[in-house]
């Protein structure tokens, strides 16, 4: 390559990578400067590993993460406090990982995979008209049942495969999973009925994160917000669905003064704010931010 010909590739780098950069920051809509805001300071002890919340009932629903009881919880949104514990009579937490609702029912994303060899990966639906307001109550759930069809390989390959999963949501009477890639950072999205049975799933779109899935919620106009964190970094997407594109109009929200925050949960709350949530780590305990939703729209 000549001197001429050098400069010119050289300049051509530059200016895309600064195009890249800066689409970034550009649809970010949350600074480095700026973190959400304390919606619960402290959540009470059991829920030391939540992972994934909804919003239903004026309360937050959660439930442990990788070994965890068999159990659902309603926890009260202004003190953290738990109120309700629903025992899945039927059901084992092995790796249960996100949390969704529709009118009808409440779905747990069975989902944890991440030495990628899962070959029962399923999700759990809840009857609402079954839930009451005593303290403590057995339930029984149903059971959908899928694999990955463009899964080959289920060697054990730990933190390092492209079919963990952590993300669900449910809308218009299909539920979505969500991939959590070790590998390339890229998300796919799964969709199936949201009834009992066993679905082989190809994925319907995909989107490059740049870093690890580990929630999403969607509202009543179709509005995404996937959850994730890189180098122990937090952050959230934002999308607009349209049909099945699910990926449109892409906004970044930069959540990388949470250092070593373990998000794992995010819903959106009836006013359309986005809450999320965290484990109890060495940096933070268990709790839960907002960020209102003039600060994304």
């Amino acid at each position: 390559m000549n001197r001429f010909s050098l400069i010119i590739a050289l300049v051509f780098l530059l200016l895309f990578s600064s195009c890249k950069w800066n689409t970034r920051k550009k649809n970010s809509s949350i600074s480095g400067k700026e973190a959400p805001e304390t919606y619960i300071a402290k959540l009470d002890s059991v829920f030391i590993e939540n992972s994934g919340i909804i919003y239903w009932k004026k309360m937050l629903w959660t439930f442990n993460d990788s070994g965890g009881k068999n159990e659902i919880y309603g926890l009260n949104i202004k003190t953290g406090h738990l109120e309700i514990t629903l025992r899945l009579t039927n059901a084992t937490n092995l790796d249960w990982e996100d949390i969704a609702q529709n009118d009808r029912y409440i779905f747990i994303a069975e989902t944890g995979n991440n030495d990628g060899r899962r070959t029962d990966l399923h999700l759990l639906r809840i009857e609402k008209n079954l839930i009451g307001n005593e303290p403590f109550q057995n339930i029984k759930a149903e059971k959908i049942y899928f694999n990955f069809a463009d899964q080959r390989d289920f060697n054990p390959l730990f933190r390092h495969n492209s079919y963990d999963c952590e993300a669900l949501f449910e809308c218009n009477d299909s539920l979505f999973v969500f991939t959590k890639d070790w590998l390339n950072h890229i998300t796919k999205a799964y969709a199936m009925p949201n009834v009992p049975g066993n679905y082989s799933l190809m994925p319907i779109d995909s989107f490059n994160v740049e870093g690890l899935v580990t929630g999403v919620d969607i509202n009543s106009r179709g509005k995404i917000a996937l959850l994730g964190y890189q180098d122990f970094k937090s952050f959230v997407w934002i999308f607009n669905k349209n049909g099945k594109n699910l990926f449109n109009d892409p906004k970044f929200i930069d959540l990388g003064m949470l250092q070593n925050a373990q998000t794992e949960g995010i819903c959106f709350n009836p006013k359309g704010d986005l809450l999320i949530s965290c484990e109890q780590t060495t940096n933070y305990l268990q709790q839960v931010w907002r960020i209102r939703k003039r600060d994304f729209r």
